[in-house]
């Protein structure tokens, strides 16, 4: 992946911290890093709350913090909405896959890589 290295390790820590932060000690948190179709990306899948589908369109808006009773209070609901900025930046695309109750995958895929020959 070409880009800046600072904003792209942001953005895998803010899909990762998510994850941890709305899945219940005892659950799991996956990070898969693959090329698909010629483009590289990577998945995070946890075992947390989810998000009902009602919030699911809302969820890269800037200080949206959905469900209360997702979990903790925490933060001013800026992450995904930098997230997806930073995808923006780069030609990125980034997806929300949930089901409350069974949990969330995150899915960031870049432009295809380009050969140099």
């Amino acid at each position: 992946v070409t880009g800046d290295p600072a904003l792209l390790r942001q953005l895998a820590m803010i899909v990762l911290d998510n994850a941890v932060k709305f899945t219940p000690q005892g659950g799991r948190v996956r990070l898969d890093v693959a090329v698909r179709d010629g483009r590289p990306g990577f998945t995070v899948t946890d075992t947390g709350v989810g998000i009902a589908a009602e919030h699911l369109p809302h969820v890269f808006e800037r200080f949206y913090r959905g469900d209360p009773a997702r979990g903790p209070g925490e933060g001013a609901g800026l992450g995904l909405a930098i997230a997806r900025w930073i995808c923006d930046a780069h030609g990125a695309d980034i997806a929300l896959v949930s089901t409350p109750g069974s949990g969330t995958t995150a899915t960031v895929r870049f432009p295809p890589v380009l050969s140099s020959s």
